[in-house]
This record gives structure tokens, C-alpha cells and sequence, in this order.
């Protein structure tokens, strides 16, 4: 089973580049999105919702990272 997650992520506009690399380092994770005002929406994909879990933790833990914020999660089934 496939888990799909969409993350809004905060920072500073200034550390926008350094937290955009480092989130390129989280498995599963795309950012897809990024503002000048520091948002990013970002999805995370990942076999089970340990793995996705996991990703955002992860995400959390990234250097320059303010918030986090789960808004979406769906889980699908591969045929």
C-alpha cells in the first residue's frame, strides 16, 4: 500500500536554498512548490504510514525548518 502525504513546510525567505537542498535528502519527499515568503508545499510518498511518519519527522528535524504541517494524507492500494 502506497501513503501520500502533503506538507506545508515554513522557513525564513532567507534560508529558503539551504532548506530546499536539505529537504531534497528526505526519502520519498518532492517539494513542488516554494513562495518567496518562505512556503513550501511539499508531498512525501512512502510503502506505509510508518515510512511517511517517518519523512516528516524527519522534515521536523531539517536545519531552518519553522513548521511542518500535515494537510493531506491518502493511502492507495498498487495494482
Amino acid at each position: 500500500m502506497i501513503h501520500i502525504a502533503g506538507v506545508l513546510v515554513q522557513t525564513r525567505p532567507s534560508s529558503i536554498p539551504e532548506v530546499e537542498a536539505r529537504l531534497g535528502g528526505v526519502a520519498g519527499l518532492e517539494v513542488h512548490t516554494v513562495s518567496p515568503d518562505g512556503r513550501m508545499v511539499v508531498t512525501i510518498e512512502g510503502e506505509g504510514r510508518k515510512a511517511v511518519a517517518d519523512a516528516l519527522f524527519a522534515v521536523h528535524a531539517v536545519d531552518g525548518v519553522l513548521s511542518a504541517a500535515l494537510v493531506y494524507e491518502e493511502s492507495e492500494t498498487e495494482s
